[in-house]
C-alpha cells in the first residue's frame, strides 16, 4: 500500500480529517437494485465470489483458533504447543492448495483509493451516480476480505476511453470490517513514515 493522503470532510458542520490510502486490492462489484441496498453485504442474496468465501472462512477459522489457543496456553502449554505445530503443518498444506487452486480464481489486484468511509477505483463500464453497488475487497496478502454496499458518488471519464474512475461511499459496512480497514490503513501509513 502506498501514498497516504488526508482529505478534509465536512460532516454536520464538524471538520474531520479522514485518512485515505492508495492500495493494491482485489475488487469485485455488481450493481444492485435499490430495494436490497440496505441488506447485509454478506446476505446470500448477493453473489460472493468463491475465492472470497473461502478466504473469509479461513480468516474466521484462524481468528477463532488463535483465541482458543491463547486460552489453552494458560491451562496446558504442552497441548497448546502440539496444537500450534499441527496448525503450522495445516497452514503449509492449505497454502499449497491456495497457491494451486485459489490463485487461479482471484481477480488481478488493482489500484484502489480507500478509506473507512469509501473508495474510488477504475471500471471498464460507467456507473450511474447514486447507483448502489455490492463490493468485495480482498487484500492481496490476506490481511482482510470485506464485503460492503456502497453508493456511487461520481463516475468520471479518464484519458483511456475504456476506463472510468468511480467514487463511492459505504452505506453498509460491518463494524469489524471497518476496523480491519482502519487497521490496514494505519499500518500502511506507519510503514510509509518508517520504511526501515
Amino acid at each position: 500500500m502506498e501514498n497516504s493522503q488526508h482529505q478534509l470532510v465536512e460532516d454536520n458542520s464538524e471538520r474531520r480529517v479522514m485518512s485515505r490510502i492508495d492500495a493494491v486490492l482485489r475488487i469485485n462489484y455488481q450493481v444492485i437494485p435499490d430495494d436490497v441496498a440496505l441488506n447485509d453485504p454478506y446476505d446470500s442474496h448477493f453473489v460472493l465470489p468463491r475465492y472470497f468465501l473461502l478466504l473469509a472462512e479461513l480468516d474466521q477459522f484462524d481468528h477463532a483458533f488463535r483465541y482458543e489457543l491463547e486460552q489453552l496456553n494458560e491451562k496446558d502449554q504442552q497441548i497448546a504447543r502440539i496444537l500450534s505445530l499441527f496448525n503450522q503443518k495445516l497452514n503449509l498444506i492449505t497454502g499449497s492448495f491456495y497457491d494451486n487452486i485459489v490463485q487461479s480464481l482471484l481477480p488481478v489486484p488493482e489500484q484502489v483509493n480507500v478509506s473507512e468511509h469509501g473508495l474510488s477505483f477504475f471500471s471498464s463500464q460507467p456507473l450511474a451516480q447514486d447507483a448502489y453497488i455490492h463490493i468485495t475487497l480482498s487484500h492481496p496478502e490476506n490481511f482482510f476480505h470485506i464485503a460492503a454496499i456502497a453508493q456511487v458518488a461520481y463516475c468520471n471519464e479518464t484519458e483511456d476511453p475504456n476506463k472510468f474512475r468511480i467514487g463511492a461511499y459505504f452505506i453498509t459496512l460491518h463494524p469489524q470490517d471497518r476496523a480491519k480497514l482502519a487497521e490496514s490503513i494505519q499500518q500502511s501509513q506507519q510503514t510509509e513514515s518508517n520504511p526501515n
